[in-house]
């Protein structure tokens, strides 16, 4: 089994028994034996999937941020994939077999939509990603403080070049 996502150009049908999924650049998955595929290449990712016991395995796609996260057993594996939201075509959700007589359940779909504000506050954190640079712009305090929530303390200082920058563009 292989779980994961893919551009439309991604292969669907095959007769024989591979990795469909992330055989090529079109592809990001997670196959059965616990590697992570893309572009043709396999990393270990998690411990293989038992043999004829069931595996409850759980996606989270995060489109703003660009990441696919796999969840095992409802037990968060991390972030395999980054760099999704570089992707200029459409995602979708793929999952296929790569094994004779498997067995999948599909037992529950979400999708978010974000809001257009927290979208918005996700392309400026992009950009104003530290308190320090936050603190710079002029802006009211309710709005100030709802970007705060986003950003990460742990994030890279400002340099003289996005000072000048933020000087520059935002005052």
């Amino acid at each position: 089994m292989m779980f994961g996502i893919g551009t439309k150009k991604a292969r669907l049908h095959v007769n024989m028994f591979t990795n469909l999924l992330g055989e090529d650049r079109n592809g990001w998955g997670l196959s059965h034996k616990g590697l992570l595929w893309h572009g043709g290449v396999a990393r270990n990712y998690t411990k293989r999937f038992k043999e004829n016991q069931p595996t409850k395995i759980g996606l989270l796609f995060d489109g703003i941020a660009g990441t696919l996260t796999y969840y095992k057993d409802d037990v968060c594996l991390g972030i395999a994939f980054r760099g999704l939201n570089e992707i200029r075509e459409p995602l979708y959700p793929i999952v296929c077999s790569t094994a004779a007589k498997t067995e999948m359940l599909l037992s529950e779909t979400r999708r978010d939509f974000v809001n257009l504000q927290d979208r918005c506050r996700a392309i400026i954190i992009k950009h104003i990603n530290t308190r320090e640079k936050l603190d710079r712009l002029a802006l009211p305090y309710f709005i100030k403080n709802y970007l705060a929530e986003a950003v990460t303390e742990s994030s890279a200082t400002v340099t003289p070049l996005e000072l000048h920058l933020i000087d520059q563009y935002l005052y």
